[in-house]
């Protein structure tokens, strides 16, 4: 999920600019949101390892851990992609920024799962995987169109047959994209309206789509659920309301983490009450956001901020991690249980996460076009 809106490999942030007054090759100050993408990314392949071996993962506030981790990325690119727009509202440029940032590691992962580990892993002959229109089909995910299966692979696992079953939130998030430049406008007066509208339909749309009512059969649109898309639409514009109002400046990170953690605790004792997953759902937009953006706000220098510049990963993760750890369920079915797998993919999709930020990401990233910085932007805090 995305995540993963940002320019240059860098933050669209005042905080990730050099101090005033900083000497010639003084290291930059830089925030940890990068930090906490690779946290969300982290929580994903928690959740990911129990499902793929056959368990219920850990929950709080009503969520699945993993949900919660994709929720952070959706409140991370709310913010940082209205942060992008508003610092430079031309069209073409906005769209080619969020092309060059999605789609070169997604066709990287995309190829390597069809054309190396399909060939591997299937039970078919090598000849007719290559041939097959299901291998093939598989190839629509470049273009953000979910497929999830190749031929004869992982079909006698826990979670069968899925190859990355992560894919489902970029179609999402390039959702949220799409809709940016037309909720925002072109300066922070005539968003601030508008996003606070936005905000308020797709709380009360995803609300009652996911928590209130089942929609049977599931509506789907381009290979998405449509209900998937409302529940993170939320988390998307409560990161652009932070953007468009500066809310960022009464962030508490300490404060926000405590208020996080107590709320979640005392959700416990709401056991009995009738739909008590609405109530989590409503608190946890309140509270997560709030936590993320205080803490990731936060600015760091040193060897921790030369660190965060060398790139961010968690895009990477969030990609390799499912097929990992769906190779991993297949070398060892049944043995080594959620931790097991979670030990064994941590290490192994950093790698594949470090390949892909160094022979793909930064370099498509370099192609991006130039930013005029915008006062107004500046002003809000961006």
């Amino acid at each position: 999920m995305l995540p993963k809106a940002r320019d240059g490999g860098r933050l669209p942030s005042a905080a990730s600019s050099p101090p005033a007054g900083g000497a010639a090759g003084r290291v930059r100050e830089t925030n940890l949101f990068d930090i906490m993408r690779i946290v969300a990314a982290s929580m994903v392949l928690w959740a990911n390892s129990y499902a793929l071996t056959g368990g219920a993962p850990p929950g709080w506030y009503g969520n699945p851990v993993g949900t919660m981790g994709v929720k952070i990325f959706f409140i991370i690119s709310g913010l940082m992609i209205t942060r992008s727009w508003l610092a430079d509202p031309r069209l073409h440029a906005f769209a080619l920024r969020r092309v060059l940032r999605i789609i070169p590691a997604l066709a990287l992962v995309v190829v390597l799962s069809a054309f190396v580990l399909g060939p591997i892993f299937t039970t078919l002959s090598l000849h007719d995987y290559l041939h097959a229109h299901g291998t093939r089909f598989y190839l629509w995910n470049v273009a953000l169109y979910p497929v999830y299966s190749l031929p004869g692979l992982f079909g006698g696992l826990p979670y069968p047959s899925v190859v990355n079953g992560s894919l489902w939130s970029l179609p999402a998030e390039m959702a949220m994209y799409i809709a940016t430049p037309f909720v925002i406008g072109r300066s922070v007066q005539s968003a601030r309206c508008s996003v606070a509208i936005f905000f308020v339909v797709s709380a009360i749309a995803g609300l009652y789509f996911v928590r209130f009512v089942t929609i049977a059969p599931v509506p789907v649109f381009y290979g998405t659920s449509i209900p998937s898309v409302l529940e993170m639409a939320p988390y998307f514009q409560v990161g652009a309301l932070y953007a468009v109002f500066g809310l960022h400046r009464f962030g508490r990170p300490l404060f926000s983490i405590l208020l996080f953690a107590i709320v979640g605790a005392g959700l416990q004792a709401l056991s009995g009450v009738v739909n008590e997953y609405a109530v989590a759902e409503v608190l946890l937009l309140a509270t997560l956001p709030y936590m993320v953006i205080s803490v990731g706000s936060v600015t760091v220098g040193g060897a921790l901020s030369r660190l965060l510049q060398r790139g961010d990963v968690s895009y990477g993760m969030y990609l390799c991690g499912f097929p990992v750890q769906q190779t991993i369920a297949t070398l060892w079915p049944g043995q080594i249980g959620a931790l097991g797998n979670l030990a064994l993919t941590l290490p192994v999709t950093f790698v594949f996460a470090l390949f892909s930020w160094k022979t793909v990401e930064e370099t498509a990233l370099r192609l991006k076009p130039g930013r005029p910085v915008r006062k107004e932007v500046q002003n809000a805090g961006a």
